[in-house]
């Protein structure tokens, strides 16, 4: 796959519209991110909706628990009361994201929020023809050597925390072919990118969302990012 910029808009164009909506993700796309980084939930019937909390609360404002609601109940909320509460933002389906990405040069970085998602995830990816635009994303190695064993090909985004065992880091992911190992400050340094380009693996920094430091870790060879300010950090990649 190619991995183009390596911009990754965290949620969508966060900084600007509602996270998880879809016009977060159309800006993301309309400025040339390379990637749309999500979060997907399964309904109580089947549905796999776009949203990160388990807790619809923080972004609706009503006490709703996604894995104990119906898609139809839902959609009844506004998922951007949290930023412009005057506008209705449904919840998106994962299957139209893919619809709105289909085609275009963005990708979709998923990041399953559960166990048990990602065979109907990479099921609903080859039936929209999306299979070469997606990847997974997550802090559990298991959740992406799931999706390995399911699929080799899909790329994978091991996200880490600052102070991991990096030699285990490395192990791992050279054990399980995983293209990339996403780190957060301060577990992002010169040697630590240098060994893992070593091993023939992807670097990547997570969230960056101040400027300084998007210009640091250009600087230094970071190849992928998440960020809530993509449109600051394509002006440098």
């Amino acid at each position: 796959m190619d991995f183009g910029n390596g911009v990754a808009a965290h949620r969508g164009n966060m900084s600007v519209f509602p996270e998880n909506t879809m016009e977060a993700f159309e800006s993301a796309i309309a400025m040339g991110c390379s990637w749309i980084e999500l979060d997907i939930q399964l309904t109580t019937d089947k549905q796999l909706v776009v949203t990160h909390d388990a807790n619809a609360l923080r972004v609706t404002g009503v006490d709703k628990v996604i894995v104990n609601s119906s898609y139809p109940e839902l959609l009844s909320l506004n998922f951007g009361a949290y930023l412009n509460g005057q506008r209705q933002h449904a919840v998106p389906l994962l299957s139209e994201v893919f619809e709105l990405v289909k085609g275009t040069s963005t990708a979709i970085s998923i990041q399953p929020k559960n166990y048990g998602l990602i065979k109907q995830a990479l099921q609903l990816a080859k039936g929209h023809g999306m299979l070469n635009q997606i990847g997974f994303n997550d802090t559990n190695c298991e959740y992406l050597i799931e999706v390995k064993q399911l699929d080799k090909n899909v790329p994978v985004f091991w996200d880490r925390p600052p102070h991991t065992d990096f030699e285990t880091d490395l192990l791992i992911a050279k054990q399980y072919k995983f293209e990339t190992l996403m780190y957060e400050w301060p577990g992002i340094t010169e040697e630590k990118i240098k060994m893992i380009k070593r091993a023939d693996i992807r670097f990547g920094a997570c969230v960056i969302n101040d400027y300084s430091a998007m210009m640091k870790y250009v600087g230094m060879g970071v190849q992928h990012y998440y960020t809530d300010f993509p449109e600051q950090l394509l002006k440098l990649v």
